[in-house]
């Protein structure tokens, strides 16, 4: 064989390599491409990435507002029951309507009024100041550790000692008890009083509305009736609800024209601050 390169087989060489070249270029154009087509991807990974959070971050606002509007559905509702109530104490509903308890007693009780815990009652007027003050008691236990006793004179002698204490959440929770375990008492009416203060004392105003409007539907004839109506405005009048507050005020002073000069002061007292007209 020779060992020198005939012009045939250069040709050829030179015609191999011509064929390369273009190979080669085209290789390097579809990687350029490829690399564009993964960055495109990239590209529209990421803003997906950013539309999947951003459409959390609104179906969390969504999850906000549907809880948002259902609380303030629940709100409204309560309040609307809360008129109702009022128009038919202020119509002078009471026993015989729906939801109304009768004040009668077991064998042996009369009718009464409510019991003073002392003479003069100072736990009504530190009551009145802490309610003025939208203050608290000093001492407060843990509601939860409240027994109330089966004797119901005893079980009015021990919610009442919480307020002698100064206790409110256990006096609150005592009285609470006393309601629902002795509706037919004749110390309920003053129960359920004492149970109004509180809540006004703690500055829990709906609560405390709410109290009295069932006091005033169930013991129309209580001799607390009067004051419950005056402690039912109070209380709207601190909700600024100066409306109901001026027509709980001016029904008062209607069913009871002879009503304690105190209680008739009081009154005058939160007309002119709300100006009832």
């Amino acid at each position: 064989m020779s060992k020198f390169i005939t012009a045939a087989g250069f040709a050829a060489a030179l015609l191999v390599g011509a064929s390369a070249t273009p190979a080669a270029a085209g290789t390097k154009d579809d990687v350029r491409a490829l690399q564009d087509r993964m960055a495109r991807v990239e590209q529209a990974a990421a803003a997906q990435s950013a539309a999947t959070v951003r459409l959390g971050e609104l179906e969390r606002q969504n999850q906000f507002l549907t809880g948002r509007i259902e609380e303030l559905g629940f709100q409204l509702d309560q309040a609307n029951q809360r008129l109702d109530a009022i128009a038919a104490a202020l119509s002078g509903g009471a026993a015989g309507e729906p939801g109304a308890t009768a004040f009668v007693g077991g064998p042996g009780f009369q009718q009464q009024g409510p019991v003073a815990l002392v003479p003069g009652d100072p736990i009504a007027d530190q009551l009145s100041r802490d309610g003025v003050q939208g203050g608290a008691g000093a001492v407060s236990g843990d509601p939860a550790s409240v027994e109330l006793p089966l004797d119901p004179t005893a079980a009015f002698d021990y919610a009442s000692g919480f307020l002698l204490k100064g206790d409110y959440q256990q006096a609150k929770a005592a009285f609470g008890l006393y309601v629902e375990a002795f509706p037919n008492h004749p110390r309920t009416a003053d129960a359920r009083f004492r149970l109004g203060e509180i809540h006004l004392a703690l500055g829990e105003n709906a609560d405390a509305a709410d109290v009295f409007i069932a006091h005033i539907r169930s013991y129309p004839n209580d001799p607390r009736a009067a004051e419950a109506y005056l402690k039912l405005g109070t209380a709207f009048s601190r909700l600024e609800k100066s409306d109901q507050a001026c027509t709980v005020f001016k029904t008062m002073k209607a069913k009871f024209p002879n009503v304690s000069q105190p209680v008739s002061q009081r009154a005058d007292l939160e007309m002119s601050r709300i100006n009832c007209q």
